[in-house]
């Protein structure tokens, strides 16, 4: 649920939210700039959380093969680090395009 959200609405935090741009303004315009901006910060934090989800599936499908821990011990600290993401994102990004594409990654 949480990568629908981040691909059906993160393009449009980005651009809207962090950078302050605007989709229909004057082309040229600093608004019309900043949704460029914004797009593609949006686009390379994507390309970044494609990289980092796959090297953590390998690594949890790993430690479960191992089976060294078990399910649950995971899993929470992935659904934790990921709401901290999501709750720094929420209130503490502001207008920081490189903070608010670590907590996308």
């Amino acid at each position: 649920i949480g990568n629908t959200a981040w691909n059906i609405y993160g393009g449009q935090w980005f651009t809207s939210s962090v950078f302050q741009g605007d989709q229909n303004a004057p082309e040229g315009s600093a608004a019309k700039i900043a949704y460029s901006e914004g797009n593609a910060a949006f686009s390379h934090g994507g390309q970044a959380r494609s990289v980092l989800q796959l090297i953590s599936a390998l690594a949890i499908i790993t430690l479960l093969l191992k089976r060294w821990l078990r399910p649950r011990l995971v899993y929470a600290p992935c659904i934790f680090v990921g709401g901290i993401a999501s709750l720094l994102a929420a209130f503490a990004v502001g207008h920081s395009g490189a903070f608010a594409m670590v907590c996308m990654t």
